[in-house]
C-alpha cells in the first residue's frame, strides 16, 4: 500500500488567467444577445450581481498588475496491488 501527497505551485507569465488585471474591458461583446437577454460572457464576467449590487463598471479598476498570477494544487492518493509478482530467477 502507498500513500502520496504532492503540492504544486505554479507561477504563470500573464495577469489574465483568471481574467483580472488592470481594469474592466470596453464593449468588446454585446452585453444583450438578440433574444433581448444578457450574453452569457457578460454574466460571467462579473459575477458581483449574484450577492447584491452590480460593481463592474467599463473603465473601473477590478485588479491590480504589479504580479503575474499564480496557482496552487494538492492531489492526496492511496494505491495498493492487487496481486504479488516474483522476480525471475536465472
Amino acid at each position: 500500500m502507498n500513500l502520496f501527497a504532492e503540492v504544486t505551485y505554479r507561477f504563470t507569465n500573464t495577469d489574465y488567467i483568471d481574467d483580472v488585471s488592470t481594469t474592466y474591458a470596453p464593449d468588446a461583446y454585446p452585453a444583450v444577445g438578440a433574444n433581448g437577454n444578457p450574453t452569457t460572457w457578460f454574466l460571467l464576467q462579473d459575477r458581483s450581481y449574484e450577492t447584491g449590487t452590480v460593481i463592474g463598471i467599463k473603465g473601473r479598476q477590478r485588479g491590480t498588475s504589479l504580479k503575474n498570477d499564480s496557482y496552487v494544487s494538492l492531489q492526496v492518493g492511496v494505491s495498493f496491488n492487487l496481486q504479488s509478482y516474483k522476480c525471475p530467477s536465472h
